[in-house]
């Protein structure tokens, strides 16, 4: 399925705009909360067409590392022309599930934006990245979720315009931040946009 937008994948976001979503601002809040040094390497899982990748270049600079996971073949293609674009010789792409990518005591964050709820195995995935990352390492996580003052009426409107990026009523159901807390010993959960907006660090 997002073989088959990827190439207009960034326009469309213009819909969240419109609504007042401000996916932007979320993406960078849920990158602070890494506190990512110069020279860190960091992972980001579902990454899609890089857009996260600006941000995080400036937090972790030239020398520092940054992995973009994603299962699309074409996502991952649309990042390739946003690296040559920029000229980034420090961001690497993996063509993977998720669920199978193995982090080590090298990365020293893992970011998740507006993805892992995607995934059936989105507990396998914060399983592993608590087992995974080192001391004083963190998992940020930007999700949407349905919020609980929410009648089943909007909840059902919601998920349908958002149908297209893959949204189903079985996301609303799923709860990553429930595995956050399960798998590590620190988390702290920021709500934005009525409730709806979730945004995550967990410390390792």
């Amino acid at each position: 399925m997002y073989d088959g937008i990827a190439s207009s994948y960034y326009q469309s976001l213009f819909l969240f705009k419109v609504i007042g979503f401000r996916v932007q601002t979320y993406r960078r809040k849920a990158i602070q909360n890494l506190h990512l040094k110069t020279c860190d390497t960091v992972v980001d899982l579902g990454c899609g067409t890089g857009l996260n990748f600006h941000i995080l270049h400036e937090k972790a600079g030239p020398e520092g590392t940054i992995i973009g996971v994603d299962l699309s073949a074409r996502m991952l293609e649309q990042a390739r022309k946003k690296i040559k674009q920029h000229n980034w010789q420090n961001v690497e792409l993996i063509q993977s599930d998720m669920a199978d990518f193995s982090l080590d005591k090298s990365h020293h964050g893992v970011l998740s934006t507006m993805a892992t709820t995607m995934s059936a195995d989105y507990d396998t995935i914060t399983e592993k990245a608590s087992k995974g990352l080192s001391p004083g390492s963190g998992f940020s996580n930007f999700e949407l979720q349905a919020s609980s003052k929410w009648p089943e009426w909007l909840i059902k409107l919601m998920v349908k315009i958002l149908r297209r990026y893959g949204t189903r009523y079985i996301h609303t159901k799923r709860d990553p931040y429930r595995s956050l807390r399960l798998h590590f010993s620190k988390s702290e959960i920021q709500k934005y946009y009525f409730g709806s907006v979730c945004i995550a660090v967990s410390m390792v």
